[in-house]
């Protein structure tokens, strides 16, 4: 039961079934690893390293708490440590995906992207159909500046699995990055009401709820291109007019993008000052 509340993403019941074990049964294996992954699921991380730990040090080295431990290490920003636990991982099987993909995880950290490809498109070799090595690719995606690759991966992420939150979540982000701003405040609040204690998802969820205000739209042009591409654009216009002798023609796009300018730098930092107030955040 304890496992069945972690797969399907209630860690806090993993925990509520956990607490009924004695004996040798509160000592199995996968008591340490499902506890220690409950609490990693519930971001109190070095409660989870501190529970891995203590099963590795009864059991050895077990593939699946050495990854978990490495995830809740990363999630500390102990990256050394991390990397230790999925290498130690990965000495005893060098294909393992989930571990391939933890330890790609720690080098994106590390801002060491070009390796964490490397890394992920092993566990692809693996798992090719892997929801985590999609989820893995877009994230590498995002780290390499490549927004369409990022949202292309995050749909199939999606597509593998509608509810898993951390898809929301880059499904979210990819569809922010890519102008559909809609699509992506349906998928980062999906995410943040998943994950409520996720600070980093709250406020992406505003954001996006900020980009979908009407009062926003009028900025639209700004969320689906580059804003140098419109400037050019609208300088070319301008002397476009002028050049062929219509002056007011000229006058009046030069004063409509002169207030389309004023109102992009005014409303979007008075609207989310305002709906911050509304929403008390």
């Amino acid at each position: 039961m304890a496992g069945h509340w972690l797969q399907i993403g209630h860690p806090e019941r993993t925990l509520d079934e956990l607490q009924g074990l004695w004996g040798d049964s509160a000592l199995d294996y996968r008591a340490f690893l499902f506890r220690g992954a409950a609490l990693h699921a519930l971001d109190r991380h070095a409660e989870a390293i501190h529970v891995l730990r203590d099963g590795l040090s009864r059991h050895g080295p077990f593939l699946p708490l050495l990854q978990v431990l490495g995830s809740a290490l990363r999630a500390e920003g102990r990256l050394p440590e991390a990397e230790a636990a999925f290498l130690q991982g990965l000495s005893l099987d060098p294909n393992d995906p989930d571990l391939l993909i933890g330890y790609a995880m720690v080098c994106l950290s590390a801002g060491q992207a070009e390796k964490a490809s490397a890394l992920v498109e092993r566990a692809a070799s693996q798992a090719p159909e892997s929801l985590a090595v999609s989820a893995a690719r877009a994230q590498v995606a995002f780290a390499l500046g490549k927004d369409k690759d990022m949202h292309r991966h995050t749909q199939e992420a999606l597509s593998a699995d509608p509810e898993d939150p951390g898809a929301r979540a880059l499904h979210g982000t990819s569809s922010m990055l890519t102008g559909d701003s809609k699509s992506g405040y349906n998928s980062l609040a999906s995410a943040a009401a998943a994950h409520p204690g996720d600070p980093d998802l709250r406020a992406a969820a505003r954001e996006a709820r900020l980009a979908n205000h009407p009062l926003m739209r009028p900025l639209m042009p700004f969320q689906r291109f580059n804003p140098l591409v419109i400037w050019v654009c609208a300088v070319a216009v301008i002397y476009g007019l002028r050049a062929a002798g219509l002056l007011l023609f000229a006058g009046i796009a030069a004063g409509a993008w002169f207030a389309f300018c004023v109102y992009s730098w005014v409303a979007p930092p008075l609207l989310r000052r305002w709906l911050n107030r509304k929403w008390g955040s």
